[in-house]
């Protein structure tokens, strides 16, 4: 029932916005909006048609544990570099190249997350594996980001471990 609400509340908000705003595929302002209200991050998965390891990061976002903590703290964002599609991001609205160009991504697979009010907090590029990337989600989620590096986490992680 929160779902439908949710997707009826974006519709007419959607439905006021002008035409030419509406045209774009990926509203990130909007999200960014959805982002604030709910207190979640954006995760944006940047990856191309063919890529090894692109795949390979696919198979681990499908993994229940991953997928479920995705689902509960992050907003997450597939754009596929291949795709022919409109992004509008902050008053801006271009294709999904233009996008990637203004983010300077260009090495795939490349994971990029924001806060809810659209500042860039933290980027990986490449493929991490399971166990890496969920320290990462861990990281974002809890808003370490705020007081130490995602490398002092990591160390600190090792550390309690030992």
């Amino acid at each position: 029932m929160r779902k439908i609400i949710k997707l009826l509340k974006q519709f007419i908000f959607l439905s006021t916005l002008p035409i030419l705003v509406i045209g774009a595929d990926f509203e990130l302002d909007n999200i960014v909006s959805d982002a604030n209200q709910t207190d979640k991050h954006i995760l944006l998965f940047f990856h191309k048609d063919g890529c090894d390891f692109c795949e390979r990061m696919i198979f681990n976002l499908d993994d229940s544990n991953l997928s479920k903590l995705i689902q509960k703290d992050f907003i997450f964002v597939d754009i596929n570099k291949d795709d022919d599609e409109t992004i509008s991001f902050k008053g801006d609205e271009g294709t999904t190249k233009e996008f990637l160009d203004a983010l300077d991504i260009d090495l795939y697979p490349t994971i990029a997350f924001f806060d809810g009010n659209g500042t860039f907090i933290y980027d990986v590029v490449g493929y991490r594996n399971k166990n890496k990337f969920g320290k990462i989600l861990e990281y974002i989620q809890k808003k370490l980001y705020q007081k130490v590096t995602f490398e002092e986490f990591e160390d600190e992680s090792l550390t309690d471990e030992d």
